[in-house]
């Protein structure tokens, strides 16, 4: 295909060399089309800022929870610090008491809890009465009087008259007893007696024991108990009231 470059004639005739319109010599169209130069140009490149980084308000935050875990660490330790010196003053208050202290070996027990028959688990001394002295006289006392309200020298006897229709009160051991027992509970505990009808009963101080143990008879119900300084035992059968 030829073009005449001057009126832009086109002709497929190979053969022929000169446009018939204006004389013009042709040209080959293909040498006609003009050159594209692509022009190359350099890729654009995005710069994404770059955020600094908060240290300092990190640091300020770690300060602040590590000032908050330590109030708290030192709230504990005042806790258990308070709960120790409660712990301490109870303690204390009970060493003074004139109730048995369990030993702390594998016989110990808790403190007692009373049954249902049991009135009190802590005997009221009663101080009404004076028996210091032995005697063969019977002392009047109440249920709730115990021998520790007397002398606890070692061979020490005393006569006790248990009033009628009584309410039990605490006792540790089975003959014998500690010497803060109920005497008139014990004495029904023995057979001595009955709570109905009281009686005349009799009593002789003796050496602690390691262990004190628990029984249950003639409806009363004994505690176990570790180690105490003083004991009693019951000397006769006691007299029944009629």
């Amino acid at each position: 295909m030829k073009v005449c470059p001057k009126c832009g004639a086109v002709t497929q005739d190979e053969t022929q060399g000169f446009c018939l319109m204006d004389g013009a010599p042709l040209v080959d169209a293909s040498a006609s089309e003009p050159t594209v130069v692509m022009s190359h140009s350099a890729p654009t490149v995005t710069v994404q800022p770059v955020r600094k980084k908060k240290t300092g308000l990190w640091i300020l935050l770690a300060l602040v929870g590590i000032l908050i875990v330590g109030a708290i660490i030192g709230l504990l330790m005042f806790a258990a610090y308070r709960m120790g010196s409660q712990s301490v003053s109870v303690k204390a208050n009970v060493s003074g008491n004139a109730s048995p202290t369990p030993k702390t070996g594998a016989n110990a027990t808790a403190t007692p809890q009373p049954t249902s028959s049991v009135a009190a688990v802590e005997p009221t001394p009663d101080n009404s009465t004076d028996g210091n002295v032995t005697t063969d006289e019977a002392t009047p006392v109440t249920w709730g009087t115990n021998a520790s309200t007397f002398k606890t020298d070692v061979g020490l006897k005393y006569a006790f008259e248990c009033p009628p229709d009584g309410t039990p009160s605490a006792v540790w051991g089975s003959d014998p007893y500690t010497v803060d027992s109920s005497v008139c509970t014990a004495a029904v505990h023995a057979g001595k007696i009955t709570l109905e009808k009281g009686g005349t009963v009799s009593i002789e101080i003796a050496g602690g024991r390691s262990t004190y143990g628990a029984t249950t008879r003639n409806g009363i119900t004994t505690y176990n108990y570790g180690q105490f300084p003083r004991s009693f035992v019951f000397r006769d059968p006691g007299v029944k009231k009629d």
